[in-house]
Formats: C-alpha cells, structure tokens, sequence
C-alpha cells in the first residue's frame, strides 16, 4: 500500500492570525501557484510527498490533491496560501572522491514534493508572522486526517507543529535584501491613491519624474528662507497626482493613447515618479509596447527629422475644467521593481 506523509521542509509565505484575516479567495476551481512577487518572508506550512521511491501513488492523495485541499481550507479560513512543487531531480550535487576530486552529478532521488506556503511578510520578526506562525502550528486540518499519514512525536504531536518562517524559495536572499523599504518610504506612500504599493506585479516602468527644490547655502540668508519654505516636494507630488489623474481618465481626445492607463504614483526621497504597468518579469512582451507609447520618438520640425520625448497636453483640466497641462515624459522609460509593504 503506498500513502502520503507530510513532511516539513523549506519553503514559506504571508499573514494574519485569525481574529484579524480579511477576505480571502478560496475558489476550489482555481489553482493558487507561489510566485515571486509574494512574500519576501512566508510560513512554511507543510510539504507532500509519496511514501514510495518512484513517487508513484497507489493508494490516498496524491502530493498535489493532497496539498491543494490544505491551501484551499487554509484560505477559507482567511490564511492566503500557495502550492509551490519541488523536484530534486532536476538538481545537480558537487561530491568529493577519496583523492579529493569534485564531481558534478545529478540527484537520482526522484521524489518530486508539493509544498504549502502561507502569508506574506516583510521581515521574520514581524509581530503578525509570529502570531500567525503559532496559530498555523494549532490547527489540525480536516483535509489531512484521511488520505495522507503521519507519524505524530513529541516534538511535533500535529500535521502542521512543524511549521516556520523561512524566505519564498522562488527568490535569493539578494532579491529579499532589494525588497527591503525605508520607513520613510513607507511613510510617504501608505495611504496615497493609485500608490505603487497597489502594484500586484513584479516590475513596473518610470515614465515621468517630478522633483522639489533644492540648494546648499546658509539658510539666514533672507531669499534662502523663503525658497526653502517650497522645498518639501509637495509641488512634485501634486504634479505626480495630476498626471496619474489624467493618465487614469480620458483626457486624451486627440490619439486616445493616454487614456485607462494602468498608472500609478511613487514618492522617493527627493522625487515623485509615474509610473506605468504591471509586469511579472523583465522580459514581459508589455514592456514593450508600453515604452513605444511613452519613449521618445522622431518628429518633423521645419522638414527636419527631430529625436523628442514625448509629452501629454490637455485641456479642462482642474477642479472647474478650465485649466491647461502639459507633461513630459521620460527620454529613456525605466524599469524598477514594485516595492512591497506585505
């Protein structure tokens, strides 16, 4: 007979303890696959995998219905949580020989394992990680108590008591370490419309930069004074919220292009940037035609062929519809990654 053990491995994702879960998607027609723009820390719930050698499964769940059950009933209960699918034999080892020679061989242990992450965190010491790291340990799954085995010990009495925090095994500890926000970032950004923390992607393209005032003098200087009461960026980030506004809506009468743009709004510490798009890697095909639209392009001055960039202007704009606007967009469109708060 062959049967299913989990087992408690690498692996882990987001948040939340049950007394605070918001409303999350449990949709049993739907598969919750891990990707990259989850975490960067996750509760590492459990892992499948078939009792057998060849990973073939004869009898009970197989690894994949087995941990598809406990995403879906982790999510009902208001615990995001993923698949992530392992296989060993895809990997190569590095082994030593008695006479101390290296040699790169392919790990012949075929048995693929099916891992269940949870939750979304920024850091391992985050208050709710913790909390919701003890609430998962609790719980005793009613999709786990047939079809699949386990041997419960003393240190681990529950299917789920060996859960922990690691980093989502889809990224490197460099991609964590990029992830990292300052505070301040934070700061500035929680709570604003169309903010870049709204971003699902993984990358997104700067098309327009804003930025506030700045010089290095004595500020007793009189005229120093009063530049410097303007010089807290306020003027760049309503010129941001202007062109996200006008980006979002339908003010371009003339070639539609900059209309029910996917647009969205980033304060940094001496800047506010627009940004455009939702792209789940640096190759995405979109990338593309979305720097076409807002990239540089010739254009005929006086029968002569000009490199400009591009601009929007528009008409009725403002709070009485009666006001002009005229942007620019970037010469060269950036990629950056979308900073995540979860």
């Amino acid at each position: 007979m062959r049967c299913l053990t989990p087992v408690f491995v690498l692996c882990a994702l987001m948040h939340l303890t049950s007394s605070v879960y918001a409303k999350i998607d449990a949709d049993p027609n739907k598969k919750y696959e891990l990707t990259r723009n989850r975490g960067p820390w996750m509760i590492m719930v459990a892992t499948f995998h078939s009792t057998s050698a060849d990973g073939e499964v004869q009898e009970g769940k197989s690894p994949e219905e087995a941990a598809g059950e406990l995403v879906l009933e982790l999510r009902q209960l208001g615990l995001p949580a993923y698949v992530y699918s392992y296989d060993p034999a895809k990997e190569f080892l590095t082994v030593t020989d008695r006479l101390g020679r290296e040699e790169r061989r392919k790990n012949l242990r075929r048995v693929k394992s099916v891992c269940v992450v949870a939750g979304n965190y920024d850091d391992i010491n985050d208050r709710v990680a913790q909390d919701s790291l003890e609430w998962v340990k609790k719980l005793n799954p009613k999709c786990l108590r047939e079809g699949v085995v386990y041997k419960p010990t003393p240190g681990r009495p529950g299917p789920l008591s060996g859960a922990f925090l690691t980093i989502n095994p889809l990224l490197s500890p460099e991609d964590v370490e990029q992830r990292r926000i300052d505070p301040l970032l934070v700061k500035l950004n929680n709570g604003e419309r169309n903010s870049l923390f709204e971003n699902q992607g993984e990358y997104t393209l700067v098309v327009a930069r804003f930025y506030g005032k700045s010089l290095t003098a004595k500020v007793d200087v009189p005229w120093i004074k009063d530049f410097l009461k303007d010089n807290d960026l306020d003027n760049a980030a309503l010129a941001s919220r202007e062109l996200v506004t006008a980006l979002r809506g339908n003010y371009d009468r003339e070639s539609g292009q900059f209309n029910n743009v996917d647009a969205y709004i980033w304060h940094d510490r001496d800047q506010s940037m627009v940004t455009v798009g939702s792209f789940k890697s640096a190759n995405d095909p979109a990338i593309e035609r979305y720097k076409k639209a807002f990239g540089p392009r010739y254009v005929d001055v006086n029968g002569q062929q000009v490199f400009q960039a591009a601009h929007f202007g528009i008409q009725g704009f403002g709070e009485k519809g009666d006001e002009k606007r005229l942007w620019l967009f970037e010469p060269n469109p950036t990629l950056m990654r979308v900073p995540k708060t979860r």
